[in-house]
């Protein structure tokens, strides 16, 4: 039986990807890149995870990502605490 709060494998993977190579963009000062990967990881935790507390903390956690910009070190400590909710 799974869990229905449990995140897909393909998901969780696809959100940890997304989250690090954002934080990476943003500690760069690449923010336009890390901006683009923090609206495709908000949109995959809208569209791939089920409605309730996980998918609401990670969509917030991308849009204070988003918000921080271009304070890259904040934008990818943001990304980085996103990352560890998806896991959690």
């Amino acid at each position: 039986m799974t869990d229905p709060d449990e995140v897909p494998h393909d998901v969780r993977a696809s959100l940890a990807q997304l989250l690090a190579e954002a934080g990476a963009a943003a500690e760069r000062g690449d923010a336009d890149t890390a901006r683009a990967l923090l609206d495709t990881a908000e949109t995959v935790a809208t569209n791939k995870l089920p409605a309730g507390e996980r998918r609401d903390r990670i969509r917030w956690g991308c849009a204070a990502a988003l918000d921080a910009l271009p304070n890259g070190d904040l934008a990818a400590a943001y990304a980085s605490a996103t990352a560890d909710a998806v896991g959690e």
